[in-house]
């Protein structure tokens, strides 16, 4: 046979059936049965047979038999009989003998209920049906065909089991077809069939690799053929109608535009529609079967498709065969995701909903993995039960840990969507708010009001009541939060939760760093000391109440080097997720307050790399730490970089009050680099009014004091500044290193030639420095020296200049710098006040700080000349010791031998030594001809400070 018939690989089947059916013209009677899988091409096969025989003189009569008429008595003998070529008067008889019979049947309905036999035609009536044929094979051979035998009602296979074992040498061929199956729905009438001597077998199998290539061949050109065909060989199975499925939607899809092809082989309509045909043509169970396999996938037992479907697993293992006979299995899952599709497609959405849900639950009673009892959840709508409830959280929470962005929002979407339990229904909304907050945490805003909701109903438990107060104080409600803690703390007995305790006690720490003033207005309540005895130890060991507790010792002003050690061990090995934001800040700021901002950058900038997909809400908020821990460390251009981008990537109204914090550092970034307008405009847009009530506050009203004392209008300038102070007092955290306002103020104070005012503020900045090197000690000293005598100014400056070296804050070593520069100008030393001048000028220039610039150009108009350079930089890196180097750079800076030894604990004679070897190596004579470079060099003692 030839491609162009339809036949490919179908020769030698139909020369058996074409020597069956050529047995008549002998004259002996034939049977042929033809057994193959679903659209395996049995009727292709029928219709090639029917021409055969037409040619050669036999008379064929055909009849289909259908599902849909499988209980209509009689289909299968009346459509045979009707197109026999009878006489007028003999074909009126044959329609009133089956008129006549199928009254009779209709009189006997069907059996109904087990055991029941069914009605049988009598005898004469199918013996007279028979005689027909009979009588016509007198005229001339028969070729009787019957397609899909496996849908003909009973008494029509009554009436053929009774004509085939009549046939004896009768010029009667009969060929039938079946598809295969290993139940048969009429296993007596098969058996009998097949006990008859004459009764001829054939079966049909899937086409080969060589088939599929000989197919495409006949519709493709042979390199296309050849390069199609192993895709659509494992795509189909070999199974010819699905075969030309695929090529109806390669020939459909050349003809649309490229933007509506499918995006994949498989993915066309004529495909979909073959698999659902081969489906609903299959045994009735295979449909069911096919949908169970899809909704469970590669969970899938015959076991669970039993209980799902309500069918044995023997049943079910037996219809899997047969779909691996048709090509649309392959060892018990579907061959391509496309017929996975197809199938689903055709079911009804309902339908579907109940049997992904029923899936789900059966999968969670054998104990399978969450996530794979998440995805059937997930395609279900029906109403939330509680363990389906908590598999969505659990598989949110993990794929957060993950990084599955994705899978987490729609888990706990489809949680909140369907669960009926009002108190569950509120908790998944806590769940929610915390995976919008970490995914972008502007979107968390939109639940407030439902958060509030549910919380004034009662169906959120002590622990959620907490967390919902963490949101309203992040934007601004603080008497909603002060009353929800209220309510919380009032009734006897509560919290009588560990978990709870710690939440309320991380609250009370909250409120303490963020929004003191709040505090006063509750009741007492858990231990003042995160560590105090009678704090229970489940409390004491909570994560993040050890996180709020080092942020509280800084802000008490008792922290040490244990405390900084703990922030970055929190820093370092805490997992990012919405439940641990509150450490990670607290342990920032603690590092931050506590001037560790080397630490406080590298810890921050870890984090940022390790952000995914899932945490990019974390991305805004700890922009804008880092871009704090920038300012402080004088990276101007960084500062601006980091708060920019921070603002940019979260909506404004996100923010909440905790916006102060981006918009002070940008706004104080702006004006170090003199971009006055710039920071005029960013503080033309409105703040929450509540952000005056908050730490945040105070960082923002110092911010616009540094641009109104930047902009000529110190009176506004100091009453931010005095403003910010009184607050700070009132709160217990008037520390210098959270906001500088004494120096800020001293500062509009010596602008105004209050220098008495001035010394006062920045004697009581003295008082409250913590010992040791610090970047605020460093501009405390500066501004102290604004207030000395003339003659002292240059040693408290050198001191400025060592501790803002040490601590690496440029801007401010710039300032110290430029002041010690006039200071040795005013003294008469015009050589080391250049010196001073110019590395004050290359630190400005360097970190864009223009302001500085204009200044020192309107003192010195010469203060951009390199000063002459005595030795050379291969020198000055390679020929000095590091003692030498040490001793030569406070020589520079002006310190005496005295005070230099006091420095770096040596005796003076030592410091003699080292700057004799220092002048004889560098070809100088005496201590103000050294380089101004070796003012860059570190001192011994700040290389603990790096």
């Amino acid at each position: 046979m030839t491609a162009r018939s339809g036949l490919i690989e179908r020769s030698e089947e139909l020369r058996l059936l074409t020597r069956l059916s050529a047995d008549p013209l002998q004259g002996s009677g034939s049977v042929g049965l033809v057994v193959g899988p679903v659209a395996s091409g049995k009727s292709g096969l029928l219709n090639a047979l029917c021409e055969e025989a037409s040619r050669s003189g036999v008379t064929a009569l055909r009849a289909v038999g259908a599902q849909a008429e499988c209980r209509t008595p009689l289909s299968i003998v009346g459509q045979l009989l009707r197109q026999a070529p009878l006489a007028a008067e003999r074909s009126k008889q044959v329609r009133l003998l089956l008129a006549m019979s199928e009254r009779a049947a209709a009189q006997h309905p069907a059996p109904t209920g087990p055991g029941q036999e069914p009605w049988q035609l009598p005898t004469d009536l199918v013996q007279e049906l028979c005689a027909v044929l009979f009588e016509l094979s007198t005229a001339g051979p028969l070729l009787i065909c019957v397609d899909d035998v496996h849908h003909a009602d009973t008494l029509s296979l009554q009436w053929l089991l009774f004509l085939i074992r009549r046939l004896g040498t009768a010029p009667i061929a009969v060929v039938l077809t079946e598809r295969t199956s290993a139940q048969h729905p009429h296993p007596a009438f098969h058996a009998e069939l097949l006990r008859q001597p004459n009764c001829r077998r054939i079966l049909l199998g899937p086409l080969t690799h060589q088939g599929v290539v000989q197919l495409l061949e006949s519709r493709l050109d042979a390199e296309r053929a050849d390069e199609l065909a192993s895709r659509f060989d494992a795509l189909t199975g070999g199974n010819p109608l699905l075969v030309h499925a695929l090529l109806e939607d390669l020939r459909t899809c050349t003809r649309l535009p490229s933007e509506q092809r499918p995006s994949r082989l498989g993915a066309g309509y004529a495909f979909s529609q073959a698999v659902v045909s081969c489906l609903h043509r299959s045994e009735p169970s295979a449909l069911a079967v096919a949908r169970g396999i899809a909704v469970f996938g590669e969970s899938c037992t015959t076991h669970l498709l039993g209980q799902l479907l309500d069918l044995s697993p023997a049943t079910v293992e037996c219809v899997i065969r047969g779909l691996e006979s048709a090509g649309l299995l392959e060892h018990g899952q579907f061959r391509h995701p496309a017929v996975r599709a197809a199938v689903l497609h055709d079911t009804d959405a309902d339908d579907l909903s109940k049997l992904q849900h029923r899936a789900a639950h059966l999968l969670y009673t054998q104990g399978a993995p969450e996530r794979a009892i998440a995805e059937r959840l997930l395609a279900s709508n029906e109403p939330g039960e509680a363990w389906s409830t908590r598999v969505l959280c659990d598989v949110a929470r993990q794929a957060l840990f993950d990084g599955d962005a994705d899978l987490a929002r729609r888990c706990v979407e489809h949680a909140h969507r369907v669960c009926a339990d009002r108190r569950a229904r509120g908790e998944v909304l806590i769940l929610l708010a915390g995976v919008e907050w970490q995914l972008q945490a502007g979107n968390a805003t939109r639940h407030l009001p439902q958060l509030t909701a549910a919380l004034r109903a009662g169906d959120l438990g002590d622990r959620h009541s907490v967390v919902v107060v963490k949101y309203l104080l992040r934007h601004g409600r603080i008497t909603e939060a002060t009353a929800v803690l209220d309510h919380l703390l009032a009734a006897p007995g509560r919290p009588a939760e560990g978990r709870t305790t710690a939440e309320l006690q991380t609250v009370k720490l909250l409120l303490a760093s963020a929004y003191p003033g709040a505090l006063a207005e509750l009741p007492p309540f858990g231990p003042t000391n995160v560590n105090a005895d009678r704090a229970p130890a489940a409390v004491r060991a909570d994560p993040q109440l050890q996180a709020a507790a080092v942020l509280d010792e800084v802000l008490s002003g008792c922290a040490g080097e244990n405390t900084f050690l703990g922030a970055e061990q929190v820093l370092r090995t805490i997992r990012l997720s919405y439940r641990s934001w509150e450490q990670v800040e607290f342990a920032l700021l603690a590092l931050i307050y506590g001037d560790q901002l080397d630490r406080a950058a590298v810890c921050c900038d870890q984090l940022l790399s390790r952000i995914g997909r899932a945490a990019e809400g974390w991305r805004p908020p700890l922009l804008a730490l880092r871009s704090q821990i920038a300012f402080r460390q004088g990276r101007l251009v960084e500062a601006e970089r980091f708060a920019k981008t921070a603002l940019e990537e979260m909506p404004w109204p996100g923010w909440g009050v905790t916006i102060g914090l981006p918009m002070a550092v940008l706004l104080m970034a702006q004006t170090a680099m003199g971009k006055y307008e710039d920071a005029a405009e960013l503080l033309s847009r409105p703040v929450p009014q509540a952000i005056y009530k908050s730490r945040y506050g105070l960082h923002y009203l110092h911010a616009r004091g540094e641009y109104r004392l930047a902009t000529n209008n110190p009176h506004a300038a100091l009453d931010d500044f005095l403003i910010c102070g009184e607050m700070m007092q009132e709160w217990g955290i008037d520390l210098p290193t959270v906001v500088a306002w004494r120096a800020a103020a001293a500062r509009v104070h010596l602008s105004m030639n209050n220098h008495q005012r001035a010394k006062v503020l920045i004697d009581e900045q003295f008082k409250r420095l913590q010992p040791g090197p610090s970047r605020s000690r460093g501009i405390a000293l500066r501004l102290g020296a604004a207030v000395a005598e003339l003659r002292h100014r240059p040693s408290m400056l050198r001191q400025a200049v060592d501790e803002l070296q040490r601590c690496d804050s440029p801007v401010e070593l710039a300032l110290a710098l430029a002041d010690l520069g006039y200071a040795y100008q005013n003294l008469g030393d015009h050589k080391r006040s250049r010196t001073m001048m110019n590395r004050a000028w290359q630190l400005a220039k360097e970190h864009s700080a223009e302001p500085i610039l204009r200044g020192l150009s309107s003192m010195f108009c010469d203060v951009r000349e390199e000063v002459p350079q005595t030795a050379s930089a291969t020198v000055l890196a390679g020929d000095l010791s590091d003692a030498e180097r040490r001793v030569a750079s406070l020589a520079a800076l002006g310190h005496t031998n005295r005070e230099i030894a006091r420095e770096l604990f040596i005796t003076v004679s030592t410091v003699e030594q080292h700057l004799t070897r220092v002048y004889r190596k560098l070809k100088v004579t005496r201590r103000s001809d050294l380089p101004g470079e070796l003012c860059l060099v570190s001192t011994g003692s700040s290389a603990s400070y790096a």
